[in-house]
């Protein structure tokens, strides 16, 4: 039972990145910006919370590499949402309405227009991968969908308004799902710093 409550929690989380952006991009109220990381905070303690319910499997090789994968996506999550955009003079958190951050389309972002969604997604499946159980599963499927969902409502109406030229980069760089020229590019800019 616990572990569907950490579920909700998780889920919830978008809910409140959403709602910080809704508020502080298109409502103008800079003060909600602290919404954002306390969604993000909200994920981490349901993800601490199923980690602490979970029953431990047998270690075994594959459950170890599962596991590190798993922080190696979690590294690239951080990255992309807290570092990545800061090279660009921009942040995670976002913008006052009538306010735009100059726009980062190189390294991660030249991959996708979103990566977070695609690291985030890989956190969840490697754990669910090392777990095996089926919490975590829905775990994968929940947060990566609510994480899909944000990054689709985003890209839609929060980053056209808040983020210098998006209209641009979205016919230039994929969504979601990146392609041979737009891993190409990320290489090409990752190779330059």
């Amino acid at each position: 039972m616990r572990m569907v409550r950490y579920l909700c929690v998780g889920i919830l989380s978008f809910g409140c990145m959403a709602l910080s952006d809704w508020l502080c991009v298109l409502r103008g109220r800079k003060e909600a910006g602290a919404l954002f990381p306390a969604g993000c905070l909200l994920l981490a303690i349901a993800t601490g919370g199923m980690l602490l319910e979970s029953d431990f499997p047998a270690w075994t090789w594959l459950r170890t590499v599962m596991l590190c994968l798993a922080l190696g996506m979690l590294a690239l999550l951080v990255h992309a949402v807290f570092f990545a955009l800061n090279q660009g003079g921009s942040g995670a958190m976002p913008p006052a309405a009538g306010e735009k951050q100059p726009l980062v389309s190189t390294g991660v972002y030249a991959l996708c227009r979103h990566p977070g969604v695609l690291w985030l997604g890989g956190v969840y499946f490697f754990l669910w991968a090392s777990f095996g159980t089926f919490p975590w599963f829905l775990g994968f499927l929940g947060f990566t969908a609510a994480d899909g969902l944000y990054a689709y409502w985003q890209d839609r109406q929060v980053f056209p308004k808040s983020i210098q030229n998006y209209e641009i980069y979205q016919t230039s760089t994929p969504f979601l799902l990146p392609t041979r020229e737009s891993i190409r590019r990320c290489w090409e800019t990752l190779e330059r710093k």
